[in-house]
């Protein structure tokens, strides 16, 4: 069936439409369930019938609105791509966790945890925020939180935003983390992981090998075995529901069956992450877009994250980069203003 794609007429989309939508027309059902829904529930832990094709695969959208053949398309695609292009996947020795605390500690900032912003207003003079009890006052600021948040926080003064904020979708996940004495595996796999395909009906969606994908894991403990199990994606919270203990034990499960441990993990950890995923449903960019335009109305005032441009670390930091450089284009256009102010006043004008 997915060969039929090469001599099947053309499906041009000429408006946004689910990922499942076209690339079941182009090549069929299967591709969709065994290929294309593990990889959207890894990444989105989300539903291919939902997302949006413009969102989550923008070269794919665009070649829908002018190519016949998806096939074709792709390898032209994959021919282009540059060669030697390095590491498929990189992170910090120290893990991905010790970015923000060396970005805060680099700041000079004053950086505040476990503080609850409850208020966002509008002042004469900038944006008032109340942090618990207390209201702090602040030329400009940059909402950077998920979309449910954002939305209660710019309900007051930007209830355009907020509104379509509130109807961004989220998705929960868990990772299980086993670590194995090496005698549990008779063989270690060649690869850095598998995605499940749903319709195989297991809990674990995704297993990723730590110890073979960071090199330095296995420089620290080469007398183990890291496994990362993911579960949860979005319709599936029940499983989200079980207790650490059924988690691990449904982790534990999947790799003595589908990679062969023969021995129990020497530790484990549970790691929650509700509400986590934002889903790019179809027209996800148009609401983006209405966002931005109402945030836009209100001048010292930014917003950024995974609910808008892309939910990788990377799209996160270009979304950042793209609000701090509003905010300090605006504050640089207020210090402008108070000089020229100045200057008319000390010529009498």
């Amino acid at each position: 069936r997915a060969a039929m794609d090469r001599v099947l007429p053309a499906t041009l989309v000429r408006s946004d439409v689910s990922v499942a939508a076209y690339i079941r027309a182009r090549l069929g059902g299967e591709v969709v369930d065994r290929l294309v829904e593990p990889m959207l529930g890894g990444v989105y832990a989300g539903r291919a019938d939902r997302l949006s094709l413009e969102a989550t695969m923008p070269r794919i959208a665009a070649a829908a609105r002018t190519e016949r053949s998806l096939l074709t398309a792709a390898e032209e695609m994959s021919a282009a791509a540059p060669r030697n292009a390095g590491p498929v996947f990189a992170t910090l020795r120290g893990g991905m966790g010790a970015l923000p605390e060396a970005v805060a500690a680099a700041s000079g900032a004053e950086v505040r945890t476990g503080a609850m912003v409850r208020e966002l207003r509008r002042t004469p003079e900038g944006w008032r925020v109340r942090v618990g009890e207390e209201h702090l006052d602040a030329d400009a600021v940059i909402v950077a939180v998920p979309a449910p948040a954002a939305s209660r926080l710019l309900q007051a003064e930007v209830p355009k935003a907020a509104a379509e904020l509130a109807r961004i979708e989220y998705a929960g996940m868990a990772i299980i983390t086993l670590a194995y004495r090496r005698s549990a595996f008779a063989r270690l796999p060649d690869s850095s992981g598998y995605l499940v395909p749903p319709v195989d009906g297991r809990p674990v969606k995704a297993a990723t090998f730590s110890s073979l994908k960071w090199p330095h894991l296995a420089e620290a403990a080469p007398e183990l075995v890291i496994l990362r199990c993911s579960v949860g994606r979005l319709g599936e919270e029940a499983v989200l529901q079980r207790d650490d203990a059924e988690l691990v034990a449904l982790a534990t499960a999947e790799a003595a069956e589908a990679l062969g441990a023969q021995e129990p993990p020497v530790d484990t950890r549970v790691t929650r992450w509700t509400g986590a995923l934002p889903q790019y449903d179809v027209g996800h960019l148009d609401r983006v877009a209405r966002i931005h335009a109402a945030v836009a109305d209100h001048p010292g005032l930014a917003v950024c994250g995974a609910a808008y441009d892309g939910i990788g670390i990377p799209a996160c930091i270009a979304t950042a980069r793209t609000a701090a450089t509003r905010i300090l284009e605006h504050l640089a256009s207020g210090t402008a203003a108070i000089h020229a102010s100045a200057i008319e006043q000390g010529e009498g004008r």
